[in-house]
């Protein structure tokens, strides 16, 4: 869960940290001021994953809890 929490925390300074244009250029060399725009959707495609992975860790730690309790 540690993890999950890291890669957002990372993404997102990947995507809004001032000097973090520099890092992005290199992940993703097709952008431009066109593509400038879409940071806040790459900002939620990143939460939203992280979100899902999380509740899926989740649900799969109360369903080993539920099968080790019978």
């Amino acid at each position: 869960m540690r993890l999950i929490l890291f890669v957002m925390v990372l993404c997102y300074a990947i995507v809004f940290w001032p000097f973090g244009f520099l890092l992005a250029d290199v992940l993703f060399p097709w952008g431009g001021v066109m593509e400038s725009h879409l940071k806040p959707i790459y900002l939620g495609i990143v939460f939203l994953s992280g979100l899902m992975v999380g509740c899926t860790v989740y649900i799969a730690e109360l369903i080993k809890e539920l099968k080790n309790k019978n």
